[in-house]
C-alpha cells in the first residue's frame, strides 16, 4: 500500500526540504576534510576502479537491481585486494572528479561487504534486510584513504556537501529492494557526468520508481526523504520543483502527466521496502 499524500506540489517540495527526518548535509570536519580540499584544489592523479568493474559486471543481477553476495566468496580476495586499495588511497593527489568517483564506488563495495560479511560458507544468509546489522550506516568501519569512515560519513558529509549533486541518490546503493538499482559498472571519473546521467534515467523512468496511477503520481521514497537536494539551487542540475527534475529523466507518460496537471498534482510516496537484493 502506498502512503497517500495529497498537497500542492510546490508546497511539497518545502516540506521534504526540511521535514523529513533524512540526514542533512553536512561537511566533514577534522583531518579528512584537509586532506579532501588539498586534493579538491591541487590534485591531478587517478584510481584504478577496474577491479570493482569486473566484479560488478560477474556478481549483479537483474540490471542491479540484486547482487549475488554468495556467488562473490569466488572472487573474495580480489575483493579484498579492491577494498585495501581503497583504504590506501592517497586522496590528496585525486583530483576532484577522481575523489567523487572513489567515494561513490568506496560506498557501494563498502554496502557489498558489509552484507557478504553475513553470508556463510554454504552461501546461506544470516540476514533478511541491511538493517538487521546494528548501526550499519554509522558505525565507522569502512576505511577511505587511511580514514575510518561510516557509509553516513561518505553520503551526507562527503558526496552531498561538498559535490552538491543530487544524483548521488541514484548512485548510492542501500543493498535494499526499493533502492535504486547497484550501478552495474565502476564510476569512472573520465565518463562520471554521463553515468551519472544514465542512473537518474534508470531510476526515474522505471515504474517501479516513478510512475502514474489511479489519477497519482506514485514517486520512491528516496525523493521523499532528500527532495531538497533536488531543489537547492546551489545543488548541480537542480529544478524549481520536484516534478521538473522527475520530468528530466522520466518517461514521455510521466511527462505529460506532470505538464497537464502543473502543481496541482497528487502524489504518493511509496513504501519502502528494506528486503535485502539478494537473488
Amino acid at each position: 500500500m502506498h502512503t497517500l499524500n495529497r498537497f500542492v506540489f510546490g508546497a511539497l517540495v518545502g516540506t521534504l526540504a526540511t521535514g523529513c527526518g533524512a540526514p542533512r548535509a553536512s561537511p566533514i570536519a577534522g583531518d579528512v576534510s584537509s586532506v579532501l580540499e588539498r586534493g579538491i584544489a591541487d590534485g591531478t592523479g587517478s584510481f584504478d576502479h577496474s577491479a570493482w568493474d569486473e566484479l560488478l559486471v560477474a556478481y549483479a543481477r537483474d540490471g542491479g537491481r540484486r547482487f549475488d553476495y554468495a556467488g562473490l566468496k569466488q572472487d573474495e580476495e580480489k575483493f579484498e585486494a579492491y577494498l585495501s586499495r581503497l583504504a590506501s588511497a592517497d586522496l590528496g593527489s585525486l583530483a576532484a572528479d577522481e575523489i567523487q568517483t572513489l567515494f561513490l564506488n568506496a560506498y557501494n563495495a563498502y554496502i557489498v561487504r558489509d552484507i557478504f560479511e553475513h553470508v556463510n560458507e554454504d552461501g546461506s544468509y544470516e540476514i533478511a534486510s541491511i538493517r538487521d546489522i546494528p548501526d550499519v550506516f554509522k558505525r565507522e568501519t569502512h576505511v577511505v584513504g587511511g580514514f575510518e569512515l561510516s557509509l553516513d560519513n561518505m553520503e551526507h558529509n562527503i558526496l552531498r556537501p561538498i559535490f552538491k549533486d543530487p544524483r548521488v541518490h541514484f548512485a548510492v546503493n542501500c543493498a535494499s529492494s526499493s533502492c535504486p538499482p547497484l550501478p552495474v559498472r565502476a564510476f569512472e571519473a573520465a565518463r562520471l557526468d554521463a553515468q551519472l546521467d544514465e542512473v537518474a534515467k534508470t531510476t526515474l523512468s522505471d515504474p517501479d520508481y516513478i510512475s502514474v496511477e489511479d489519477g497519482a503520481l506514485l514517486v520512491t521514497k528516496i525523493m521523499e526523504w532528500y527532495g531538497g537536494d533536488f531543489v537547492n539551487p546551489e545543488f548541480k542540475g537542480s529544478e524549481k520543483t520536484l516534478q521538473a527534475y522527475i520530468a528530466k529523466y522520466s518517461t514521455e507518460k510521466v511527462t505529460s502527466f506532470i505538464e497537464e496537471n502543473g502543481e496541482n498534482l497528487t502524489v504518493r510516496f511509496r513504501n519502502y521496502d528494506w528486503a535485502l537484493n539478494r537473488p
